[in-house]
């Protein structure tokens, strides 16, 4: 018998909120940036969690600021302090029922994989702390240890999700169609189609329709 996954995406989904936003404070705690750095991020989340979806240009805004933070500097030390800000949010972002929604994958034996446009050194750590398989997530391109500013692949969003878990099930032999994904967001439609059981978490009105005319269930967590 094949193996089954289940796929889940980060923002509003396992998450209450956006995993960049928490990033973005977590610099200002840490004294990365100042509170005028933060202002339209804060702009961008009101927008994110008002319309439960991640419009083009919060995204585009989201990337660029943090390739311009990133740029030149080490890996290792960043991937460090992702860690500390991780650990201040993730306790009381975390939605408890997505929590036991993987604990309840993780019981069945099933792998647990978040996939997420968030940057994939967040989507790391988070899949770490809450033991799950792994994650993927938009990756900056790293040369000799520092980062280069540039994204080679572009954001982990739309159509590449669904790329990245058709090529997940080829390496792990995993059966889509008895696998699970989860999201909140109308962009992620071509993963939530991908598998044979999608699940629609706190959705808005355009995702909400979707889900109700596939019969698809509904978590409002």
């Amino acid at each position: 018998m094949k193996p089954k996954a289940a796929f889940f995406d980060l923002d509003n989904t396992l998450i209450d909120g956006s995993s960049i936003y928490y990033f973005v404070k977590g610099l200002m705690k840490h004294g990365e940036i100042t509170k005028r750095n933060i202002a339209r991020f804060a702009l961008d989340q009101y927008r994110f969690q008002k319309k439960k979806t991640e419009s083009d240009s919060a995204i585009a805004h989201a990337t660029r600021k943090l390739l311009e933070f990133a740029h030149g500097k080490p890996q290792k030390p960043l991937i460090d302090l992702c860690q500390k800000i991780v650990d201040d949010f993730l306790p009381h972002a975390l939605i408890p029922a997505m929590r036991a929604k993987i604990e309840e994958h993780k019981s069945l034996g099933h792998d647990t994989w978040i996939v997420t446009a968030s940057p994939i050194e967040i989507a790391q750590i988070i899949a770490n702390d809450l033991n799950m398989t792994g994650a993927f997530g938009t990756t900056g391109e790293v040369i000799n240890g520092n980062y280069s500013g540039k994204l080679p692949d572009g954001p982990m969003h739309g159509m590449r999700k669904a790329q990245t878990i058709a090529t997940l099930a080829l390496e792990h032999g995993y059966d889509l169609k008895k696998s699970f994904a989860y999201s909140d967001s109308i962009n992620d439609l071509p993963l939530l189609v991908s598998v044979g059981f999608p699940n629609i978490v706190n959705p808005n009105k355009a995702l909400t329709l979707i889900a109700n005319k596939n019969r698809w269930p509904i978590i409002a967590a």
